[in-house]
């Protein structure tokens, strides 16, 4: 699957733009208040959300060409720039705030992404 993303580079940018709506779509719905739900969903969502992110941005750049470190920091400074932006944006959201929790997790979510995608890269080569 990994390697039709990477042969069909269009794709993976369709991809990578209806993450990219999505996470803003969801970040621009207003905060009900008293409403705390379960923390772990919020969590999950947004682990699994920056990882697809940083997976397709990283399946974008670097296409069929033999991964290089130079990709790899380049899709942890946007994916992790795109996380602050989506915080910053919540400030101006009614009911909603920036969460460094938040930050962390699609952080946490961006680097798994990134690591497990290279690990897979190598190996495959």
């Amino acid at each position: 699957m990994i390697k039709w993303f990477e042969k069909h580079k269009g794709a993976s940018v369709i991809m990578l733009l209806l993450i990219a709506i999505e996470i803003f779509f969801f970040s621009s719905l207003p905060g009900v208040p008293g409403a705390g739900g379960n923390p772990w969903i919020a969590r999950a969502y947004h682990f699994t959300v920056f990882f697809l992110f940083c997976f397709f941005l990283l399946v974008t750049i670097k296409g069929n060409k033999k991964i290089k470190p130079s990709y790899i920091f380049a899709v942890l400074l946007i994916s992790t720039i795109y996380s602050f932006l989506d915080e910053f944006h919540q400030l101006f959201v009614p009911g909603r705030d920036a969460n460094i929790v938040d930050i962390l997790t699609d952080t946490i979510g961006i680097f798994s992404s990134a690591i497990i995608y290279s690990f897979i890269s190598r190996k495959k080569k």
